[in-house]
């Protein structure tokens, strides 16, 4: 059951992904640019990296879907007195825009995950291995009588010193970029 939901969480991730390159309204751009980040966050929660769904869910689908919508709002297209924003989108045929270029790229990018997924041979085991292993050695090498805070604080720390920092940075900017007046 899990391998089916990740590999439905990966099409629905490539489809997002690909739509985003695809429409000129920036709004839609943006929130299906959020779209995808939830997805991949959920994605590495049913791989079992919590942590690394925690930081993609706040920096990916929260502050930078705060930032950007941020930056689309501030720029505008000033061509004489029709102005507008570069998010406006009037007409159908103005929503998708589709290049030779783009097509190429998502049908390489594309490619590489078909030949990925065919030959990179599959984790058996996964995860009761890193269960099994950090049972039999958690205290032993770290110290530690919670196997968690063997986990984020021995095996991972510098990892989830990284991630905390990020997390810091991402969210000082978006109160720095966020409070400024225009």
């Amino acid at each position: 059951m899990t391998e089916v939901l990740v590999n439905a969480l990966l099409l629905v991730v490539i489809l997002t992904g690909a739509l985003t390159l695809f429409f000129r309204d920036l709004f839609v751009s943006v929130i299906l640019l959020s779209i995808f980040s939830f997805l991949s966050a959920l994605l590495f929660y049913v791989s079992h990296a919590p942590d690394v769904a925690i930081t993609e869910a706040a920096v990916g689908a929260g502050m930078t879907t705060l930032i950007f919508i941020w930056a689309v709002r501030s720029c505008t297209v000033s061509s004489g007195p029709d102005a507008r924003r570069l998010s406006d989108s009037r007409l159908l045929p103005e929503l998708l825009h589709f290049s030779p270029g783009k097509i190429f790229d998502i049908l390489l990018v594309a490619a590489v995950g078909v030949c990925l997924f065919i030959f990179l041979p599959p984790l058996e085991g996964l995860p009761t291995f890193m269960r099994d292993f950090l049972v039999a050695n958690g205290y032993a090498d770290t110290g530690a009588r919670n196997l968690v805070s063997a986990v984020y604080l021995g095996y991972r720390a510098f990892d989830t010193f990284g991630e905390t920092i990020v997390l810091l940075c991402a969210v000082t900017g978006s109160i720095y970029f966020l409070s400024r007046e225009h």
